[in-house]
């Protein structure tokens, strides 16, 4: 018995090819969508993060006659083994008791955060992905800590934690200090887009209103780089905003563009809740 093969069925080249098409368009439609739910969960998990940073924080007001942790505070030999003798001081460190997860443990940061977890070994500040609300809207340094030349005049704590180790330290700030504890930072995500691009391995535990170009930026510009646009902010750790923890421990998604901005909002970053111009960063 012969078969007449004009009768098989089968694909043509160019259905072969039209489906193909098809699929791919699909496909080009579906990794936005993808993109943007991967982007949601770090960002969801990011916020956990924060709001269990900030109960262990008002825990620790609670146990510590109702003041905020210095940024930097005497060494605590009983943190020893969770963090390290050199990193007892910091603040993240005063939040073990309550919020048992070390700094140095990479699921104490944002999943979308790509740069570098170190403690007091790095030659700077540690780095990580969160930072704390120290200084408010200003940047106060000195003649033996200068950045680019400049020479800012020892300014008032408008933050939560001036460190202990200054010339004159202030008392630790309390509660009752914070005006509106609903619209002021306590904790935030670090600014941190690449070591090339930011010339560190990784974003300072200490948040930093201003310096929004690259000129202003710490760390020398990188040879070979050139940047016609003001310095560009880490987009990949859950789209195009940065999570902030307030006083009241709500969290707020902010554009990192309005955040870092002071003639935005400077006020939200000060304890009496004001913008004081006068402190901010030469331009």
């Amino acid at each position: 018995m012969r078969i007449n093969r004009d009768s098989v069925n089968a694909f043509t080249l160019i259905e072969l090819l039209v489906v193909v098409g098809i699929i791919g368009i699909l496909a080009a439609l579906l990794l936005p969508a993808l993109s943007k739910a991967k982007s949601h969960a770090r960002s969801i998990a990011c916020k956990s993060h924060l709001r269990q940073m900030g109960q262990a924080l008002q825990m620790y007001v609670q146990e510590h006659e109702n003041k905020y942790p210095y940024y930097c505070n005497p060494y605590d030999p009983s943190l020893d083994a969770a963090v390290g003798p050199a990193n007892t001081r910091y603040w993240w460190a005063k939040l073990m008791p309550y919020y048992p997860v070390s700094w140095l443990n990479p699921k104490y940061h944002c999943p979308g955060y790509k740069g570098a977890i170190m403690g007091e070994e790095s030659p700077h500040a540690p780095y990580g992905s969160y930072a704390y609300n120290e200084y408010g809207v200003s940047f106060t340094v000195n003649a033996e800590n200068t950045i680019h030349g400049w020479y800012v005049a020892m300014n008032p704590n408008l933050g939560l934690g001036r460190p202990t180790f200054r010339a004159s330290p202030q008392p630790a700030v309390s509660e009752s200090q914070i005006k509106s504890p609903s619209q002021m930072f306590s904790i935030g995500e670090s600014r941190f887009l690449s070591a090339t691009i930011n010339g560190i391995p990784g974003g300072y535990d200490e948040l930093t209103c201003g310096w929004l170009n690259w000129k202003d930026y710490v760390g020398p510009k990188p040879s070979g780089v050139t940047w016609t646009e003001p310095l560009a902010f880490d987009q990949q750790r859950h789209g195009t905003t940065y999570n902030q923890l307030f006083c009241d421990n709500h969290i707020a998604a902010l554009n990192p563009w309005v955040l870092f901005n002071p003639t935005n909002t400077a006020a939200l970053w000060n304890r009496d809740h004001q913008p004081h111009p006068e402190v901010w960063i030469p331009r």
